[in-house]
């Protein structure tokens, strides 16, 4: 099973963020800081449906890593 990271992203003058799961770290942000070059738009799909998010306008993206959480009790 691949490991994935979370990745939220908060824009500038909103209180909007965007949190959802990569696989691939350093393809995602090479994405990402290409589309910031071209003044482009970076999609994705989450349960709500398609985002576009106009990356001239991100402010911070925060990564952290996926846990495992286990739950104690009998199974």
């Amino acid at each position: 099973m691949a490991k994935t990271q979370k990745v939220k992203i908060s824009l500038q003058a909103s209180l909007k963020e965007y949190e959802f799961e990569i696989e691939d770290k350093k393809k995602f942000t090479a994405e990402i800081e290409a589309l910031i070059k071209e003044q482009g738009i970076y999609w994705f799909t989450d349960e709500d449906g398609q985002v576009g998010i106009n990356t001239l306008n991100i402010n911070s993206i925060e990564f952290s890593e996926e846990e495992v959480k286990r739950e104690a009790g009998l199974v």
